[in-house]
């Protein structure tokens, strides 16, 4: 068992996606987290758009890595495959050698869609959110995975395995399963059920414009020959962002300003502006890294990771904010739905290997 790992692991590629699975998993902690303090802190609120300027501002930073991407990019990936550039999917027996140098032209018209589409389901997430609360939030956006598949299956043609099917589902179930203990809790009052209902709806619906997101962005990147590069899609994504954020805020959030932000008495500025900061840099991070695992792994198994990302935010927001907050605590119910899901992504793994060796 470790021979074969130490094996995998030397494999071309194979340890570069490992790395970004990891920094995606950090930042994305980082980002989520962050963003949680400042809510409790008094620092915005969601539809503010503060915290979404400061993710998307992260993203625009990527563009200051591109130097040094396009020098690994030159250096270590000189063979793509025939359709579409993706290391994991790639048929080598029909593989091409290219110029990898050579970088695609950005597609501005579809960056800007993916940005109207980005903030547009950035939007009803949150105001569904801060209707149904956190744990029937959880239950619905873990139907995201099941989208992706769906939509990369019909639209792109992209085919998957039957394990790799039962674990898209089961992670489903595992976050299901986990958010249980607080599910039972937001259905006992019945005079909130017209509202519920409506936060349901708003948050269901953010959750598949989420997923077409993803599989925009998966489109993107592998329908162009040679592709262009993730960060940088990433940093023009973040651009006209953070633009339409910022027509927001001008328009709606600064006449409101002292509505929005109550900071807490043992909360000093300082510590809000390092807070927004750290949120910041982490999202810049985590953006990076989805652009990069879009175009090595795809969108399905990208949002497996933001699977086990919603388990890691479980156990750590227990840690920190159960006992000012009970719907944080971490239940029965989480704990099984944890173990669920982390089997169902080594399930998924299992599957993507045993489809690249039918491929091969």
């Amino acid at each position: 068992m470790m021979q074969s790992t130490v094996d995998w692991l030397h494999q071309p590629g194979n340890l570069y996606i490992l790395l970004h699975q990891v920094l995606f998993l950090m930042s994305g902690l980082c980002t989520t987290l962050g963003t949680q303090w400042i809510f409790y802190n008094g620092a915005a609120t969601g539809d503010s758009y503060l915290t979404q300027l400061a993710q998307y501002t992260g993203m625009v930073l990527v563009i200051f890595i591109i130097p040094l991407l396009l020098k690994h990019k030159q250096k270590d990936y000189t063979m793509v495959g025939g359709e579409e550039i993706n290391m994991v999917e790639v048929n080598t027996s029909e593989a091409e050698y290219i110029d990898q140098s050579e970088e695609g032209p950005i597609p501005h018209k579809s960056v800007m869609k993916l940005a109207l589409l980005d903030v547009f389901a950035n939007f009803t997430v949150t105001v569904g959110f801060s209707i149904v609360g956190s744990g029937m939030y959880q239950v619905i956006y873990s139907s995201v995975v099941i989208w992706c598949a769906i939509l990369t299956y019909f639209l792109m043609g992209r085919g998957l395995s039957k394990l790799q099917w039962i674990a898209i589902f089961g992670t489903s179930a595992g976050l299901a399963v986990s958010s249980l203990g607080n599910f039972s809790k937001s259905g006992d009052d019945e005079a909130g059920t017209p509202l519920l209902m409506f936060g349901t709806l708003m948050t269901l619906g953010g959750t598949f414009f989420y997923s077409c997101v993803y599989v925009y962005s998966d489109y993107i990147m592998s329908q162009q020959v040679p592709a262009p590069l993730p960060a940088r899609v990433c940093a023009y994504t973040g651009l006209y962002t953070s633009f339409i954020s910022l027509v927001w805020i001008g328009i709606y959030t600064l006449p409101r300003f002292d509505s929005f932000v109550h900071l807490r008495p043992d909360t000093s500025v300082v510590s809000v502006l390092g807070m927004y900061l750290l949120v910041i840099l982490s999202n810049g991070c985590h953006s990076w890294n989805y652009y990069e695992l879009i175009e090595q792994t795809g969108s399905v198994a990208t949002g497996i990771l933001q699977g086990l990302r919603a388990v890691l935010i479980y156990i750590i927001s227990d840690a920190w904010y159960c006992s000012s907050d009970s719907a944080q605590c971490f239940t029965m119910y989480k704990g099984l739905g944890s173990i669920m899901v982390i089997g169902c992504v080594l399930l998924f793994t299992v599957g993507r290997q045993n489809t690249e060796k039918k491929l091969g």
